[in-house]
């Protein structure tokens, strides 16, 4: 199970959170959390549309589940809380990724990502801080 919490951490902040580049724009910063049992995210309070990272986030934890042979109900609870800081910024920030174009400034995306995993004969944490941007438009 840590080796999933693990992964599940580190995928949050991979690159397939460009698809949610305008979402969490817009939440801006504040407290996401994602329920991947009840396949829910929540922001703050309230639940929010379902962010596109989840299906990744399912994918990954389907995928170990198949290859670790574990019964879907051995698996309580898996929840991810990610505190989430947004700025935005004239100059790029991260050099290690090139943008085309023209853009109008970008934003910065701080995460400190927990996960959390409760089954039947372990529980399981796991914490990862990040950061990723995009361009603004």
């Amino acid at each position: 199970m840590q080796q999933l919490a693990d992964t599940l951490c580190r995928g949050f902040c991979g690159w397939n959170l460009q698809h949610d580049k305008r979402a969490l724009t817009r939440l801006g910063s504040g407290k996401l959390e994602v329920d991947l049992l009840k396949r829910t995210c929540r922001f703050g309070r309230d639940y929010i549309p379902r962010l596109a990272i989840l299906n990744t986030l399912l994918a990954q934890f389907q995928r170990f589940q198949e290859d670790n042979k574990v019964a879907q109900n051995t698996i309580r609870s898996a929840i991810m809380s990610i505190e989430i800081s947004i700025e935005e910024r004239e100059e790029q920030r991260d050099k290690s990724v090139m943008w085309f174009g023209e853009h109008d400034g970008f934003v910065g995306c701080e995460m400190a990502i927990r996960c959390t995993i409760d089954a039947e004969k372990e529980g399981s944490k796991s914490e990862h801080r990040g950061y990723v941007e995009w361009p603004r438009r």
